[in-house]
């Protein structure tokens, strides 16, 4: 049972079902009131909110938002995959992990030791990166780097199928839109996404109060972020604790002439949260996440080998993720600090 006094080193291996279908529930919507999640989970109001604060105040869960870097003008996304010296890959992970302009950061196993993605307001900016400052983080034997195309599916609500048939549908990939307008940010729209960021249950009379403005105010702006795409509201969580024990890369070569094709079909499974087209060294780039080394296998035998159009395979376990979505994972998440 979780308690509110739950300390970092007495989170479980594995969270109970209840405590599961709690995360599940904020996986899908991070803001749902705690009747709305009850009413999902089939629990009373208190002990859903009794639970879950408990999780989010150990660190277990964490409750943030995203900006889409594209709409709001921050940049677009690039890929680096590393080879690094003999045990140097992690200091390389650290390293990388403490740029403000690097949004995720794994260490693997597989063709790579490191994958970063970091987000460049323009090409002068990569190019600046890739030979000046590259050359100063020690360890890099060898890097590749891919231009993000474009996003199929970003998504954080991988775990709804532990909510069963109380969840309507499948997860609609969440994508960034290269070529969809962009939104203007002010002042206000900045201050409102730092506290969403800290704090993602952040409620409007909240807000407004941290801001000095009104509780309507409050509300309309982050519902025209949200409804715009410009914001999403998510959770993350250490998938061990909901029992998936496979994180995996993948890199797929792909006809080009049936690249839109295969992306489609892999976008829509729910164990894909995450599919870009690339250019270099592949021409899609995903990642997935699964429970076990079966589905890895079946995942790699009935869903990539029944797929013609693919040419070949790369993939990498996930050893350890210091950084995602822009934020520094720590141990409550399963990770080291950074």
């Amino acid at each position: 049972m979780i308690h509110h006094s739950l300390r970092r080193d007495e989170l479980p291996e594995r969270l109970g079902v209840l405590d599961q279908q709690i995360v599940a529930a904020l996986q899908v919507n991070g803001r749902a009131t705690w009747r709305e999640i009850a009413r999902l989970v089939g629990s009373s109001e208190s002990t859903v909110a009794r639970r879950a604060q408990a999780l989010i105040s150990s660190g277990a869960v964490r409750c943030t938002v995203i900006m889409d870097p594209i709409k709001c003008g921050l940049g677009y996304p690039v890929l680096l995959q590393f080879r690094c010296e003999p045990a140097k890959g992690r200091q390389v992970a650290l390293t990388l992990a403490a740029r403000p302009d690097v949004r995720f950061v794994t260490v693997v196993t597989g063709p790579f030791d490191v994958v970063a993605e970091l987000v460049v307001p323009s090409k002068r900016h990569l190019a600046h990166f890739l030979f000046e400052e590259l050359g100063q983080i020690d360890g890099v034997s060898h890097t590749s780097t891919e231009t993000v195309l474009r996003n199929f599916k970003t998504a954080y609500d991988w775990s709804r199928n532990l909510l069963g048939t109380n969840v309507a549908g499948e997860s609609a990939p969440q994508h960034e839109g290269l070529q969809s307008k962009q939104v203007d940010l002010d002042d206000l729209d900045r201050q409102l996404c730092e506290r969403l960021r800290a704090d993602g249950r952040s409620g409007f009379p909240q807000l407004a109060l941290e801001l000095d403005i009104t509780e309507s105010m409050a509300r309309r702006r982050v519902e025209a972020l949200m409804t715009a795409g410009a914001l999403q509201p998510i959770t993350l969580v250490d998938p061990r604790l909901l029992g998936y024990d496979i994180e995996l890369m993948i890199w797929l070569q792909v006809e080009p002439t049936r690249l839109e094709e295969a992306a489609v079909a892999l976008a829509a499974r729910p164990e894909v949260r995450y599919l870009s087209a690339t250019t270099g060294y592949s021409d899609l780039v995903g990642e997935v996440i699964l429970r076990s080394q079966d589905e890895l296998y079946t995942f790699r035998i009935q869903t990539l080998g029944a797929m013609s159009e693919i040419r070949s395979v790369d993939m990498a376990l996930e050893l350890q993720t210091l950084k995602r979505a822009f934020l520094l994972l720590d141990e409550a998440l399963g990770y080291s600090p950074v």
